[in-house]
């Protein structure tokens, strides 16, 4: 009689456990921590699509600390996230920070989140160059330059540029805005006139980023994660940051 009681019972454990087990799916958010000038997309592309191709991540947020960078690898970390986007909630939160490329990258998610005082915005592009010219005559250096083509040496630093050249790279810049407008404009639900009238360089705090329709929401980490919650309909899931740390 006793062993049938302890038969039974080791059946009722490892069912009960059995089922435990079924019932846990180890969901998680993802925590994409992007700092500093983003100048190599490397790290967070490869963290965006390990979050992709897992099932365990049911919601990603992008905290955003970052002035921007450069074009082509905040494009490229826009496009990845935009990707994600259509698998999963995602919601950028941006810190202090996010603007010009860091406020692109914002734009790949589906909803962005910004403090009060958060600094957003820059849309714009800026390209220097340098002119030693008069430096080079200071110190008397004679400089010799053989090129294949008459725009090879463009913004070389021993010369000043000339009205051709500053033709062409101020169209460069143009065409280069006008793609950040209209990912922008596209992104924002914003009008031709809406983009227009912010889209000099300015920046903006949270609370005129939100007046302007730049971002969705004020608030923080825990204002992103509840989102997130919200969304799926699952609260308290486990927390994991990208990218990895060594």
């Amino acid at each position: 009689m006793n062993i049938k009681k302890i038969l039974i019972g080791l059946i009722i454990i490892i069912f009960s456990t059995s089922a435990f087990f079924s019932l846990s799916t180890n969901e998680k958010i993802a925590i994409i921590e992007i700092e500093g000038v983003i100048d190599n997309p490397k790290k967070y592309l490869s963290s965006i699509k390990e979050i992709r191709d897992s099932e365990s991540f049911k919601g990603a947020i992008v905290r955003i600390d970052s002035p921007g960078g450069t074009v082509g690898s905040s494009q490229e970390i826009y496009k990845s996230l935009s990707s994600l986007s259509n698998k999963i909630p995602t919601v950028a939160s941006i810190i202090d920070i996010g603007a010009s490329g860091g406020y692109m990258i914002a734009c790949g998610t589906s909803y962005i989140f910004a403090n009060e005082g958060s600094i957003t915005g820059s849309i714009g592009v800026i390209s220097e160059y340098y002119n030693f010219s008069e430096l080079i005559k200071f110190l008397k250096f004679d400089i010799e330059t053989i090129k294949s083509g008459e725009m090879k040496d463009i913004g070389d630093p021993t010369r000043k540029l000339n009205e051709k050249e500053k033709k062409l790279l101020n169209n460069l810049v143009k065409d280069i805005h006008n793609q950040f407008k209209s990912t922008v404009s596209k992104k924002r639900g914003l009008s031709k006139e809406e983009i227009d009238l912010i889209s000099d360089g300015r920046i903006f705090s949270g609370n005129q980023a939100l007046s302007l329709k730049l971002i969705d929401e004020i608030g923080g980490l825990e204002a992103a994660v509840k989102y997130i919650e919200k969304k799926i309909g699952i609260s308290d899931l486990e927390i994991e940051y990208f990218p990895k740390k060594e």
